[in-house]
């Protein structure tokens, strides 16, 4: 095979392991490319190995999926609530994966002697410091190299990371359609340097992670040409699959693909924070919510809101980001206190700083998914409502009681599952950890941003006409001689993909 001839340091007796991680990427949706496009390297799983549904992290997102896969631990271990977590003075502060405190897999291997190519991982914006490791870091930041080599090869198939073009999409500046040619650009010049990599340098291991398909998604899943936009980007994928199917079939090598969640069309959001007020369970402060009389202001209210909104999504968010939490604390009571309040239209668009947290026994922040967390206000915070044990089991009891009953405009409980956040997440102490893990049912998401006094649900905005399910995909195809890793298709999850690694280069 001419595509043997350009390996170099093929050594027949080294195990490889070849990993394509693919970002909210549903077994349902993997099935009907098949079926209809004909994806030959998603075929091949089911014909030669596993492909089978993968339970992810609650809340079944990125920011806390990732750094399960690549640990092995669970979010209460690794420390990853979400992309941010939720500070005592009630500020979200960013987080981002550690490898120093939490090794991934690719780093325990490396100090084993054995090479790996990491590229694009999500959550991870340090390059690995082990020596035997090759890396380009991933989202949501720009790419970092570990090597000149790396930005070389990267420059040289003029891949330089996921496009940022999310805010031109939201904004209807550029097309679906164009959005899903810039991501399956970026996707196919992402596959292309990792062939050109795996093929000069002879890894054990080749972890490779497409980011761009969750991104289409979320502004894609409920229009009826979905497919048309989402189709081409995991063309590519199967593509690259292809390759590596046929690139490793003499080689004592398997393939594993994964995602860190699934997908599903949305038609309805839940206002969670609008039904915790509503049932008194929150308190916003004086001036947040408009009165009839002030209706007359409507100009002013449409200018503020749309300053304010600017001001949150902006460079300058990026800058207040990386501010020290004091700072972050005076900015946020400025904004806050300045531009209170402002309506953007029916509903009225609430952070966190909008609650008067002295009378709020309990708020939703931080995951804005169908699944969702509530915290109660107590000791935990610096301005408690909720002051005993008592208190916070009574209050926690009646919140479940509730919401299991709730039901939307069709009659249809909006609810599906609650669970207890002492439980799922172990008592952790790195981080004040949510009390309710809060599921909705199927084609629904959970908004913490919007409120409305008469109405506590709404349809999705372009940016969420797609979110998450708690179920991504794992399949393997296993051609080499490790033939009992211990894989239980039926109860498999992100934490043991940590394991199977592991397991395999033993």
């Amino acid at each position: 095979m001419k595509i043997k001839e350009k390996y170099v340091n093929n050594k027949k007796s080294e195990k490889k392991l070849y990993i394509i991680g693919i970002d909210a990427a549903p077994l349902w949706m993997i099935d009907i490319f098949i079926k209809k496009y004909r994806m030959k390297g998603f075929e091949e799983f089911r014909k030669q190995g596993i492909l089978t549904k993968f339970l992810s992290t609650l809340p079944p997102m990125t920011g806390t999926a990732c750094p399960s896969i690549y640990t092995g631990l669970e979010p209460g271990e690794h420390g990853s609530l979400d992309f941010f977590y939720m500070d005592r003075d009630y500020t979200k502060q960013l987080i981002y994966f550690d490898a120093e405190k939490t090794p991934p897999f690719w780093d325990v291997i490396s100090k084993r002697g054995l090479k790996s190519l990491v590229i694009t991982p999500a959550m991870v914006i340090r390059t690995s410091k082990e020596k035997n490791v090759d890396m380009i870091s991933g989202f949501p930041l720009p790419p970092k190299y570990s090597s000149v080599e790396l930005k070389n090869a990267a420059k040289k198939f003029k891949f330089s990371g996921e496009p940022d073009i999310e805010p031109d999409i939201k904004s209807g500046k550029i097309t679906l359609k164009e959005a899903s040619a810039e991501y399956t650009k970026s996707i196919r010049a992402r596959a292309e340097l990792s062939k050109y990599l795996i093929k000069k340098n002879g890894y054990q291991l080749s972890f490779i992670y497409f980011a761009e398909t969750d991104r289409l998604q979320h502004f894609s899943l409920n229009n009826p040409k979905w497919d048309e936009y989402a189709a081409p980007l995991y063309k590519e994928i199967s593509d690259f699959i292809e390759w590596i199917i046929e690139f490793s079939k003499d080689e004592d090598a398997a393939i594993i693909l994964i995602s860190d969640h699934g997908a599903q069309p949305i038609y309805n959001k839940f206002l969670l924070n609008s039904w915790l007020i509503n049932n008194n369970y929150a308190v916003l402060k004086k001036g947040v919510i408009k009165t009839e009389g002030q209706e007359k202001d409507r100009g002013l209210k449409t200018a503020k809101y749309e300053l304010r909104e600017k001001i949150l999504k902006s460079k300058a968010r990026k800058i207040y980001d990386k501010m020290p939490k004091y700072s972050k604390r005076i900015i946020s009571n400025i904004v806050g206190n300045v531009l209170a309040g402002v309506s953007g239209g029916n509903y009225t668009r609430i952070h966190d700083f909008d609650f008067a947290m002295e009378r709020t026994k309990a708020f939703a922040s931080v995951s804005n998914f169908p699944v969702s967390v509530i915290w109660i206000n107590d000791k935990r915070f610096s301005n408690p409502s909720v002051k005993s044990e008592s208190e916070k089991h009574k209050l926690k009891q009646d919140m479940i009681a509730k919401l299991g009953k709730l039901k939307d405009m069709a009659g249809k409980k909006v609810i599906v599952d609650i669970v207890d956040g002492d439980s799922y997440y172990k008592k952790t102490r790195l981080f004040i950890a949510p009390d309710l893990i809060i599921s909705a049912r199927d084609n629904y998401t959970i908004d913490i941003f919007n409120y409305s006094k008469g109405n506590i649900f709404m349809k999705p905005e372009p940016a969420k006409y797609g979110d998450h399910t708690l179920y991504g995909i794992f399949g393997m195809i296993n051609n080499g001689s490790k033939k009992d890793l211990a894989v239980n298709i039926d109860k498999i999850n992100v934490c043991d993909i940590f394991g199977i690694v592991l397991d395999y280069f033993k």
